[in-house]
């Protein structure tokens, strides 16, 4: 029990020393986005509404929470569907596209499961308006 609660307070650090909504980077290109795209993605895989909450921007979580709520739902559900229809699946590719405007960033990961299913999937972020914060566009 006492590891279990020492892993949980290890984990509620790292989600509040490191923000996953509004969170900086030097450009859009940056390596954040890969570890917060991938931190994502694995909330998804996992259905770890915690996580998936912790990317939601503050506006979205009051009158507007139960709508986030379906999007949410519905977007992890996509993701896991995936996941299984593909079985054993390897990542092929995992980068920052160079080719968006400076005030978006993309990332893109290209997996399939070895034979004839591939799949390409991304994690887009925006720049807050008047802001040096990054959201992930749920």
């Amino acid at each position: 029990m006492i590891v279990s609660l020492s892993l949980l307070f290890g984990c509620a650090h790292v989600l509040a020393a490191e923000p996953n909504v509004e969170f900086n980077a030097k450009n859009n290109q940056a390596d954040i986005f890969i570890e917060k795209c991938q931190l994502w993605r694995d909330a998804m895989r996992d259905n770890n509404k915690e996580v998936m909450w912790s990317f939601v921007e503050q506006k979205y979580k009051g009158t507007l929470k139960p709508k986030m709520t379906n999007k949410m739902n519905k977007v992890a559900s996509r993701h896991r569907r995936a996941l299984n229809e593909a079985g054993a699946y390897i990542k092929h590719a995992e980068y920052l596209l160079s080719e968006v405007s400076k005030d978006v960033a993309q990332v893109i990961i290209k997996w399939g499961n070895g034979k004839k299913m591939n799949f390409s999937d991304s994690c887009v972020f925006d720049l807050l308006p008047g802001t040096a914060k990054c959201v992930l566009d749920i």
